[in-house]
């Protein structure tokens, strides 16, 4: 008798079909076609490195590859907001501060992309404190603000903290006092001009005294070497805290971020969406 265990079978590999479960359908419209951004509720996300985007407005996929930034909100925002349309778009991009965006004239790249902006999230500090200073980047996060508002009538500004690392024990220097001041100015900004804030810097801090440390990426020490993603090395390396020298928010963190974000927008707006 033919042994049926011994035949090919289409049911393995990358050649089966995926069922329709809960998961699957709401992954896939999410990831499908957008809806028309004349009837949907415009988002943009502007910052530096910890965002992963593209100074040309990345979606929720590039290359073939999950944006973190954007799929976290937008799986949130479905949920939190559902059946109201909306497109992102992350025009963050690493070693751009936000005096480079405004004197290359990056914000022509969102006009293009966007016809309206209804909410923008702004994210700088990491790299504005490296070139730009303290009193400088707040200068040109204000002058952002500001042309932000002109191009886009209506728009709800969000200024977002970045993130704060664990040191001693999870990074090999204190960056926190440097980027506390700046960021203590960016409240101080948003509170004068009326922008709402997502203050990633103290939830982070807040989150690790809780015992959620595990929320950045792990380093690698070698140039042009993508970082590690996950805890896989963790019980061969956690007692050198070189290990953990990466400032840049890992997949638990980018969830967070999003819950924190969509708290924010729900606290801004209760049930409803903005759309300009």
């Amino acid at each position: 008798m033919e042994n049926v265990h011994d035949k090919p079978d289409p049911r393995q590999g990358f050649s089966r079909k995926w069922p329709l479960t809960p998961y699957t359908l709401e992954v896939r419209e999410i990831l499908g076609p957008e809806p028309p951004f004349e009837t949907s509720c415009t988002i943009a996300y502007l910052g530096g490195c910890t965002l992963s985007g593209s100074i040309e407005g990345a979606g929720l996929t590039r290359n073939g590859e999950i944006c973190p930034t954007q799929f976290n909100l937008a799986v949130r925002l479905r949920r939190a907001f559902p059946g109201q349309p909306f497109v992102i778009r992350n025009f963050g991009e690493a070693g751009v501060t936000a005096t480079q965006f405004l004197c290359r004239g990056f914000i022509e790249n969102v006009r293009q992309v966007l016809p309206h902006l209804d909410i923008a999230f702004l994210r700088y500090g990491i790299a504005d404190r490296k070139h730009e200073g303290i009193p400088k980047t707040i200068e040109s996060v204000g002058q952002l603000c500001v042309q932000l508002e002109e191009a886009f009538t209506g728009i709800t500004i969000v200024i977002e903290t970045d993130m704060w690392v664990d040191y001693p024990r999870h990074y090999l220097f204190d960056r926190n006092p440097r980027l506390a001041p700046l960021y203590e100015k960016l409240r101080d900004l948003a509170a004068s001009e009326g922008y709402a804030v997502v203050d990633i810097f103290a939830k982070v801090e807040e989150e690790t005294q809780k015992g959620n440390w595990d929320l950045r990426l792990r380093s690698v020490p070698v140039e042009g070497i993508s970082s590690i993603a996950d805890d896989s090395f963790d019980e061969l390396f956690a007692a050198d805290s070189a290990f953990f020298t990466n400032i840049h928010p890992n997949a638990r963190c980018y969830g967070l971020i999003a819950e924190w974000e969509v708290a924010k927008l729900r606290e801004l707006f209760g049930d409803t969406l903005p759309h300009t």
